[in-house]
């Protein structure tokens, strides 16, 4: 399984594929409106080139902004409600309650100085504008830079219109060009044109073609760049002349064009060197929100009955064994551009090009059977997931789900509007239990929310388990007031209709709740009771183990130990007998909780490492939080407090990325003792810098630390030496007492001192060695004696 960042940050600045040319002018005023503005807003119309210049103002403006620049992508986003959740998942906070994402973004940002792009708002004004707002009243230190072909008009927004490049005076009598000079708009077709035909560059015989078509495009970068694909068939003078001809039909109609109709020329231009299966594919692609893969498109964008390789095209149909061919012709007119993502091949359609097709499938009349059948291909993917999430296909259904984030969330805009109660219900399901193993606790509860607020939960069983599951996902995010009136209403339909599968969800649900609630004895009892209901009703679902890891937690909690190790480790076996990961992980993590209870630190290390490694692979950032917490606590069980903190403190980080709390009670206990047996082991400045240490990592770092594929290493110190400082013999004395392995406490008894002054002279020694751990001094003390 390929392993990608675990931040998850969509919110990088894209990587700029093709040159940037010109908008020196721009850029310069861009980055003084951020100098002295927190609210700048690019405007112009489509294919203008407003995105190229945030992005390339957002890098320039990085070294200014401490805590960076985050990048937020708002093309596929369908609805208001979405917003809020692009931005965090952008921020790196993708899982939160659906009602604290405002406050979660607020909080997040209040301190932070940073600069927030906002790109292509113009379709969510409205709620880009209250976001902003919103976001700017309460973080002092924010700056934001938005893209629209409209202003958001917040108080405080400074626009700047975005011009098309400059272009060459209009062609001369003679046939000369009236400026000679380079400009930005023939330099950005000359690189466009070089990368399509490889040696092509500007001469005299082709300067003033260039320099007309390029005026006659008004100097807008996407048709400029529409126009050198061209240049694959025809020559630029040809180019010219076909282009001239549409642009005098339109003006025969209009003394003027504006700049939006110089580029619609150019696409609808480019859509007419188009065979007819290429025309029908591009419409037909528009219904996609994000990128996508050849799979798809050829199921969903193939006729029905055109599956037997007879070429449909010249009369309105598209074979799917033509759809390959047909899509790399789009890929060679730069109407489709070819991506590699997580090492796979999928294309995707720029913003504007997309919005053309769409208008063209709606001309067709087929906008919404094609969105249906994009519908119901990716239902049943879901469904199949779903049914997979138990087995060892598990892994690579989450990786696909990953992957199709953005086509899911725009499937699941258009069901609501149109699909049938149970199809979308049964669809909601197996979502939720998708975006529950990746961690995204939060985003399962929107789309159920949703779902059960717009539509209500549906007749059939499949309702109950809507209900169910919902109450499950605000349990574990300790909602629990919210979990039990929905549990009570899962419990009611599933008793009145005699259900015993939903029965034993509500079942589940309502000891889920008890352990979060600290009461370890009645979640014992309802977790078996719904053990036995499963088992009834034979379930076959990925979220019934994850009960039974409850059951070993609430043993733990309750003070069971031999119960909690024998129900977490037959989790462990069954699971791992099916090849399910996700549970197996959770199993992992109770059983070494209950190992180190036992003063098994090494025992409940190897266990909590296994578990991080198949959450990494999963890219479960909740379990990934819980695994880094528990480890840490085995390492300063073990007596390495530095190392221990620091995967602490990731841990907080992690945790409250995801909006979660800690694992109930017992875990909330342990931690406590640990970070109390930490300050005793560092003092409290050595504590609190190993915590703040560790929540500055990458995630992908912790983690690589905490297995030891990456272990922390600081800056060596020269010690009691000319070229280094130096330890008094007081420091000295108690550095020995140290690598001789004892505690402050130990040492103030041993010296007959306070351990307030214990505490301060281990502080003093690891400053001056630029330390953050106790083995570190015994190490460095151990190699001075030798």
């Amino acid at each position: 399984m390929a392993l990608t960042t675990l931040e998850q940050r969509s919110g990088r600045l894209p990587a700029e594929l093709t040159s940037f040319v010109g908008r020196r002018e721009e850029l310069t005023e861009v980055g003084r409106l951020l100098e002295r503005c927190r609210l700048v807003t690019l405007m112009g119309p489509g294919g203008v080139g407003k995105t190229r210049l945030a992005v390339h103002a957002a890098a320039r403006a990085r070294d200014r902004m401490p805590d960076g620049v985050c990048f937020v992508d708002l093309a596929a986003v369908r609805g208001p409600g979405l917003l809020p959740l692009a931005v965090a998942e952008a921020l790196g906070l993708p899982d939160q309650a659906p009602g604290a994402l405002l406050d979660t973004l607020v909080s997040h940002l209040a301190d932070r100085r940073m600069l927030l792009v906002l790109d292509t708002c113009e379709h969510l004004v409205d709620g880009c504008a209250i976001l902003a707002e919103a976001l700017l009243r309460s973080a002092p230190g924010l700056r934001v830079l938005a893209t629209s072909r409209q202003p958001l008009d917040v108080a405080g927004e400074h626009t700047l219109m975005v011009a098309p490049l400059p272009c060459a005076g209009p062609t001369a009598p003679t046939g000369g060009v009236a400026d000679d000079a380079p400009c930005d708009s023939t330099r950005l077709f000359a690189d466009r044109a070089a990368a399509v035909v490889p040696g092509w560059r500007i001469t005299d015989a082709n300067r003033d073609a260039v320099a007309a078509l390029c005026h006659r495009l008004d100097g807008i970068p996407l048709a400029i760049e529409l126009a050198a694909v061209q240049l694959r068939a025809l020559s630029v003078e040809e180019t010219l002349q076909r282009l001239d001809s549409r642009i005098l039909r339109i003006r025969g109609r209009r003394t003027t064009m504006s700049r939006h109709q110089t580029l619609r020329t150019a696409i609808d231009w480019s859509h007419e060197l188009c065979t007819p299966g290429e025309r029908l594919l591009w419409a037909r692609l528009s219904v996609f929100a994000g990128d996508f893969d050849l799979a798809t498109a050829e199921h969903v964008c193939c006729d029905a009955d055109a599956t037997d390789g007879t070429d449909h095209t010249g009369d309105g149909g598209l074979p799917v064994a033509e759809v390959f061919d047909v899509l790399a012709g789009l890929v060679a007119k730069s109407v489709v551009l070819r991506v590699e993502r997580d090492g796979a091949t999928r294309y995707r359609m720029l913003d504007t090009l997309r919005e053309y097709g769409a208008e063209r499938l709606a001309g067709l009349g087929d906008a919404e059977r094609v969105r249906a059948r994009a519908y119901a291909r990716f239902a049943a993917l879901v469904r199949r997931a779903a049914d997979a999430l138990a087995t060892g296909e598990q892994g690579d259904w989450l990786d696909w789900a990953h992957r199709e984030q953005t086509n899911l969330r725009a499937q699941y805009e258009f069901a609501l509007r149109h699909d049938s109660d149970d199809q979308m219900t049964r669809a909601a399901l197996g979502m939720g239990r998708i975006l529950a193993l990746q961690g995204l606790i939060g985003e399962a509860r929107h789309w159920a929310d949703r779902l059960l607020a717009e539509r209500g939960p549906e007749p059939g069983p499949a309702g109950t388990e809507l209900l169910a599951l919902a109450a499950w996902l605000a349990a574990v995010q300790n909602d629990l007031a919210v979990s039990r009136d929905l549990v009570d209403r899962a419990e009611e339909r599933a008793r009145a209709a005699g259900d015993t599968r939903a029965l034993g969800y509500a079942h589940q649900v309502r000891g889920t709740i008890a352990a979060y609630s600290g009461h370890p004895e009645e979640a014992i009892g309802l977790l078996a009771e719904a053990r036995r209901l499963h088992e009834a009703a034979g379930t076959a679902d990925v979220l019934v183990p994850i009960g039974e890891v409850f059951l070993a937690q609430a043993c733990l909690a309750a003070g069971d130990v031999p119960a909690a190790l024998g129900h977490s480790a037959a989790t462990v076996a069954a699971t791992g007998e099916a090849g399910e990961q996700w549970c197996r992980s959770y199993a992992l993590c109770v059983h070494g909780l209950a190992l180190l209870t036992t003063g098994d630190a090494d025992g409940a290390a190897r266990d909590l490492r296994a578990a991080l490694r198949v959450k990494r692979d999963l890219r479960d950032r909740l379990g990934i939080a819980l695994a880094l917490d528990l480890l840490g606590a085995a390492m300063i069980a073990d007596g390495d407090g530095a190392g221990g903190a620091r995967l602490l403190g990731a841990a907080e980080r992690c945790r409250s990325a995801t909006g979660m709390g800690l694992f109930g009670p017992h875990h909330g206990m342990l931690r406590e003792l640990v970070t109390g047996q930490a300050r005793d082991l560092l003092g409290e400045r050595g504590f609190e810098a190993a915590c703040r240490d560790g929540r500055a990592l990458d995630l992908d770092d912790a983690v690589a630390e905490a297995l030891g594929e990456r272990p922390h290493r600081p800056a060596p110190a020269v010690l009691n030496g000319s070229a280094g400082p130096s330890l008094t013999p007081r420091e000295l004395q108690i550095a020995e007492l140290v690598a001789d392995g004892l505690t402050n406490r130990e040492i103030a008894d041993r010296l007959v001192i306070a351990k307030r002054t214990a505490d301060s002279h281990v502080e003093h020694i690891l400053a001056k060695l630029r330390f953050s751990s106790r083995s570190q001094i015994a190490e460095w003390f151990a190699g001075r004696a030798g």
